[in-house]
């Protein structure tokens, strides 16, 4: 009976088989393999890309069956096996592999990119802040960060152009959010943070920072250059006006019993242009009033910073609203003409 071509092939697939997998025939072969030209000649054929990947691919898809998995763990658990890892990886060569591995831009990306895919997962983030609101993590943190050697390391860290720069942008883009802006108004609107707000601003370590940085050249010429713009200088007068308003109006209705601003001497309260603040007792006299030398008073506030000074500590006694005339006859004849009438 004659044989087909595939009948032929197949038979002599078999033999081969057989062979190969028989005593003489593993000899051979591993004889053959320790050849230097054939050792060349395999190392050359499994580097090529295309190898490489169906080789990845074959191991990977291997790896992955349920059985594999159970086996490759059952041996690693070995300890004969964990020592020899553990040897393995002790080595000079092996450590300097790893590092120079692991420097590498392409598995850095591609291992910042899996943690944080890992670290968005709801559970993952279940599980680190419950960790992180145990007593004892949290002490464990702060005696770390406490060592004066970590210290030094976020302070040199943190004073990197680059980390400056990657930090503004963050909180630039962090506050310019909607619901952050709302969380930070209200919480600027509270009566604790404003009273923390205003003892921190009368510490002399914050005043004497706050003078030396506006003695600053560069910080002169920003402020000079932003306030000639004609929306800046809108929106100062209109704040000026407003503090002044407020002020004319304390007073007036504590010392002359009016809603509306008026002299305390001729009731005049046509125009809030033609009123101004008067100090009682004379303005060089009010130096020398304790109570008002303790508040940093001085008789050479221009009348903005008179302004505000009244403000700050809650509208003072000693001042008065009069009108222009009033307030000239005074400075002149000692009284107001109304009052010697």
């Amino acid at each position: 009976m004659v044989q087909s071509k595939e009948e032929i092939k197949a038979k002599a697939r078999e033999s081969r088989k057989k062979y190969a997998e028989s005593s003489k025939g593993k000899i051979k072969r591993k004889e053959y393999n320790q050849r230097p030209e054939v050792k060349a000649k395999i190392k050359e054929y499994q580097s090529r890309p295309e190898v490489k990947a169906r080789n990845n691919a074959r191991s990977k898809k291997y790896s992955q069956r349920p059985e594999m998995k159970v086996k490759q763990k059952e041996y690693d658990s070995k300890p004969e096996v964990k020592a020899r890892k553990k040897e393995y990886s002790q080595r000079p060569e092996v450590k300097a592999r790893k590092k120079e591995y692991s420097q590498r831009p392409e598995v850095k990306a591609r291992k910042n990119a899996r943690q944080k895919k890992y670290s968005q997962r709801p559970e993952v983030k279940a599980r680190v802040k419950e960790y992180n609101q145990r007593p004892e993590v949290k002490a464990r943190v702060k005696e770390y960060q406490s060592r004066p050697e970590v210290k030094a390391k976020v302070k040199e860290y943190q004073s990197r152009p680059e980390v400056k720069a990657k930090v503004n942008a963050c909180s630039k883009k962090y506050y310019q959010r909607p619901e952050v802006k709302a969380r930070v108004k209200e919480r600027h609107q509270t009566p604790e943070y404003k009273a923390n707000r205003k003892i921190r601003r009368e510490t002399p370590a914050n005043k004497a920072k706050q003078k030396e940085y506006s003695q600053r050249p560069e910080v002169k010429a920003k402020h000079l250059t932003r306030s000639r713009k004609p929306e800046v200088k809108a929106k100062s007068k209109l704040v000026s006006d407003n503090t002044r308003l407020k002020v004319l109006q304390i007073y007036s209705k504590r010392l002359s019993n009016s809603d509306i601003p008026c002299c305390k001497c001729c009731n005049l309260n046509s125009h809030i242009e033609f009123l101004v603040i008067d100090h009682i007792a004379g303005k060089r006299e009010m130096d020398s009033i304790p109570e008002l030398v303790k508040q940093d008073y001085s008789s050479n506030f221009p009348t903005g910073q008179l302004i505000r000074w009244i403000i700050k500590n809650n509208f003072p006694d000693g001042f008065q609203i009069l009108c222009h005339n009033c307030n000239m006859a005074k400075g002149f004849y000692g009284k107001c003409l109304h009052e010697i009438k």
